[in-house]
């Protein structure tokens, strides 16, 4: 087995060192290989999780809905409209209810452009239960 250290560029994997290259050589052209890939990823951006917590104080200070009218409890129902579930995690109790286990926003759980796609489907769910703009609620938002 030989360890070659690549760089991502352009989508593709480009041996990195020269010695990386020359070991990536040795492989025929078309050959299948295995790679088990590390390194490091985009990290959570702390300003759109924290504009997140701050989306959910404004709907929780604007509405008098019981399902939202608090910091938690408007962030289990996004998570509840957004689906947001493990799927791993179904329970069906004895008398036949369904509950499912909502995932975390947290970093460890998410990762970066999942959160981005996550959080865009948020936004506008957040605005429409206090009837404003998504600009309006993120423009609110960074103010706080």
């Amino acid at each position: 087995m030989k360890e070659i250290t690549f760089q991502k560029r352009n989508g593709l994997a480009v041996p990195y060192l020269d010695s990386d290259a020359e070991k990536w050589s040795e492989f025929k052209e078309n050959q299948l290989t295995r790679h088990k890939v590390s390194g490091t990823t985009k990290e959570r951006s702390y300003q759109q999780l924290k504009m997140l917590h701050a989306c959910l104080k404004i709907v929780a200070e604007n509405t008098e809905d019981k399902n939202w009218n608090t910091p938690e409890k408007a962030k289990l129902s996004l998570k509840v409209a957004l689906h947001f579930i493990d799927p791993g995690v179904v329970i069906v109790d004895p008398q036949g209810n369904v509950h499912f286990k909502y995932r975390s926003f947290g970093y460890d759980d998410l990762q970066h452009m999942e959160a981005c796609k996550l959080f865009d489907r948020a936004w506008p769910i957040l605005a429409g239960v206090i009837g404003v703009t998504e600009d309006e609620l993120l423009s609110e938002g960074r103010d706080k």
